[in-house]
């Protein structure tokens, strides 16, 4: 572990000189920015997320009961505090997207604009769709939000959460096809 990260676990962080708690926060950035980015992809979000994640790790820094997993402990909390982050972000932006439906039309292949019915259909698909998501097990979900709405590889996925390529492939292949049999479900074969 950084050298200067263990003060966050022994020590009262506020009571730390100011150059400290920066060397602190500077370890803090370099062990998470790596993960926090490979699921965010935008460098400003990842520098946000690190700050409410490391003002978060600071407050519950006390909980943890063995400092051998103080690290893992802190990359768990930013990662967990990240997809709360897209949680929040991917719903904020569902939100503003809906008020728009029915203001832009959807063109198929051929140029011509879908009957409003069709239209209708697929966003309430898109909708159910979007409810089974957030019905997946949350390392189902993150991997979805990885690979769908961030375009991540399954290199990178396992990389930032530190899994094989494997794993990631068999999870992803299970949230696809939870979601699959919730459509077949809901909405038959159409």
């Amino acid at each position: 572990m950084p050298s200067h990260l263990i003060l966050l676990y022994d020590a009262d962080f506020y009571s730390l000189s100011e150059s400290l708690q920066r060397e602190v926060y500077r370890e803090f950035y370099t062990l998470v920015y790596p993960l926090v980015f490979a699921m965010v992809r935008d460098h400003g979000a990842a520098e946000d997320i690190i700050q409410d994640a490391f003002l978060r790790a600071i407050d519950k820094a006390a909980q943890v009961e063995e400092p051998e997993k103080f690290e893992s402990w802190l990359k768990t909390l930013t990662k967990n505090y990240t997809l709360s982050f897209l949680r929040k972000w991917s719903r904020q932006r569902d939100e503003l997207l809906s008020d728009d439906v029915f203001l832009y039309k959807e063109f198929s292949m051929n140029g011509e604009a879908l009957p409003v019915d069709k239209e209708v259909e697929l966003t309430m698909m898109k909708e159910a769709i979007a409810r089974y998501l957030d019905r997946l097990k949350p390392e189902y979900r993150q991997i979805v939000e990885m690979r769908w709405i961030h375009n991540l590889s399954y290199k990178e996925m396992a990389d930032a959460l530190q899994v094989t390529e494997g794993s990631i492939r068999q999870k992803l292949f299970r949230a696809r096809e939870a979601i699959k049999n919730k459509l077949k479900e809901e909405w038959g074969n159409r």
